[in-house]
């Protein structure tokens, strides 16, 4: 049924036991209501499906039709069709008090003052009468979970340089970014698959952390992409995969200083990449473990640009400052203990110190076994890192 929907809107709701969907707008391209429900049974009928249909002036009355009354049913603003009460999702009890007034359907119901039914039954059966006179509150809330778009085309011989397809690459970009427009999305994942002539393909996935529909700047990202992984042989087919998302909402202040957009950063890192590497650009992240300046490049990830509401424990942090290179110390130990800390920049008599550590956590290395740390305030109390290897005593680092 979804299927038969998204021939006529992008306004779908899924409902328990069936889907509203929105038609206005059709009357120019159908007709008449009568005509729309005509053009939506012949196509439940065409796929096998059998089902009751309501069209009404708003979602609740839509609904209430379709579940009441078997069939199709176009129901006039100002002509107000019949129902049991029953329809109306009134209690047990009540529908029992109304069937010993002789209250049957919803003409017999309106016959009744609406402040005295309000008076007796509470506010809350305001609503009721509201979704019998159609005035009902419900609004159509498209809860589609996200779905794909493809695109297709299979060049008519081998093509080796894949700069010559950016025109075609370009056009079905067009067709699946205004596809996802016209069903209410966005995009921030798109697929491409490229068939060549070796009978492999070559698969490039494009994700970002925002959706858009910028047609030239989704061009621009995937001609970086592929110029920076060509594939090994000659292109015979192109195939385009756009997941959709939900569309990004932008407010800005009227005095708020303007901001690079984020397809710019985007752009500007691919282009980095190109020229230095793709290993060599990314998020830094922390190494669980002890290791010498641990961190490593995530190369996938990418600033998101938002703000972090959820307080985390707040704790003390030291950053800790690497010399490059490491600075040569002159040491005065006692039984063990450090005394004093000569360099040719600073000196001084260690107040406090902690250590020895290996340096590294992987013991299974060499180099595990050839460097001790600690870490000492000196009486101009700043924190130091100290190391010892074969080579002597450095200072390595400092704490901020």
């Amino acid at each position: 049924m979804v299927t038969i929907a998204e021939q006529f809107s992008y306004r779908i709701e899924i409902i328990d036991g069936g889907v509203l969907f929105d038609v206005s707008g059709l009357e120019n391209r159908i007709g008449s209501p009568m005509q729309i429900a005509e053009s939506i049974v012949n196509e439940m009928q065409s796929r096998g499906l059998d089902g009751s249909l309501a069209i009404a002036a708003n979602a609740s009355t839509a609904e209430l039709y379709a579940r009441s009354r078997p069939g199709v049913t176009v129901v006039d603003e100002d002509e107000h069709e019949t129902l049991p009460l029953a329809a109306l999702g009134i209690d047990e009890d009540t529908l029992k008090v109304f069937h010993s007034l002789g209250l049957e359907t919803t003409a017999d119901l309106k016959n009744v003052p609406e402040n005295d039914l309000v008076a007796r039954y509470g506010l809350e059966f305001r609503k009721t009468l509201d979704l019998m006179n159609q005035r009902g509150a419900h609004i159509l809330t498209p809860n589609l979970r996200e779905r794909t778009v493809t695109w297709d085309y299979e060049l008519d011989f081998p093509v080796e340089d894949f700069e010559q397809l950016i025109f075609i690459l370009g056009h079905g970009l067009g067709k699946v970014l205004e596809q996802a427009g016209t069903f209410g999305f966005s995009s921030e994942q798109i697929d491409i698959s490229l068939g060549l002539d070796n009978k492999a393909s070559a698969e490039y996935s494009i994700k970002l952390s925002f959706p858009t529909r910028e047609k030239s700047f989704w061009l621009k990202l995937m001609n970086l992409r592929i110029s920076n992984d060509p594939p090994e042989a000659a292109i015979l087919l192109m195939r385009l995969v756009c997941h959709f998302a939900r569309p990004r909402a932008l407010e800005r202040g009227l005095f708020a200083a303007t901001r690079p957009e984020p397809e710019s950063l985007l752009l500007t890192v691919d282009k980095i990449k190109k020229i230095v590497g793709t290993e060599n650009v990314g998020v830094p992240a922390l190494v669980d473990q002890r290791l010498p300046e641990a961190f490593e490049l995530d190369h996938e990830k990418l600033p998101v640009g938002k703000e972090i509401l959820e307080q985390k424990e707040q704790r003390p942090v030291l950053a800790l400052t690497y010399f490059h290179p490491p600075i040569p110390a002159d040491i005065k130990t006692a039984d063990g203990r450090l005394l004093y800390v000569s360099t040719d920049h600073f000196a001084g008599r260690v107040t406090e110190y902690g250590g020895a550590w290996l340096q590294s956590s992987q013991w299974w290395t060499r180099a595990f076994w050839e460097r001790m740390e600690w870490d000492v305030e000196i009486d101009n109390r700043r924190i130091y890192r100290l190391a010892r290897t074969m080579d002597g005593w450095f200072v390595t680092g400092g704490y901020d």
